[in-house]
């Protein structure tokens, strides 16, 4: 009587090495991947909040004055400088009409890749030459929030 062979062959081995060196590299690729959405998402989380902070601050100031305070050249001026991530924020206040004024506030930072989120690619809070890409005029980010303020 011949002895059974108990076990796996060398073609059935590397079969499933392949199977499972494939199925390691694309779980590495989906860590990666979501690992930095989340941080992404983090930073975004991060960037509203300080430009609704922004907001509340230009909220709470004297209406008349908003459009001279906030305009650029004004203190405290149209640009501020984020606390928690590298970036700066910018505002744009549209007062052409005298009751209602239009506020917008855009954030741009710098992630822990070195990658400018936003168009200001030099993080100073002005529209220089060639950061415009959509050629609106305004720097664009992801976080832009607008508002609308009238007097109370």
């Amino acid at each position: 009587m011949k002895g059974s062979q108990n076990g796996f062959t060398l073609a059935e081995l590397v079969f499933v090495a392949g199977i499972l060196s494939f199925t390691l590299v694309g779980m590495m690729k989906l860590y990666i991947y979501t690992s930095t959405q989340a941080e992404m998402a983090g930073n975004v989380t991060i960037a509203v909040s300080q430009a609704q902070n922004k907001l509340e601050e230009i909220r709470n100031h004297a209406y008349d004055m908003i459009a001279t305070d906030y305009g650029s050249g004004g203190t405290p001026g149209n640009t501020f400088d984020l606390s928690i991530l590298t970036g700066k924020g910018a505002v744009y206040i549209d007062s052409s009409n005298s009751e209602l004024l239009v506020l917008e506030v855009v954030v741009s930072w710098m992630d822990k890749y070195n990658r400018i989120i936003g168009e200001d690619a030099n993080l100073n809070g002005v529209l220089d030459g060639g950061e415009d890409a959509n050629g609106n005029g305004k720097l664009d980010s992801p976080v832009r929030l607008m508002s609308m303020i009238t007097e109370r």
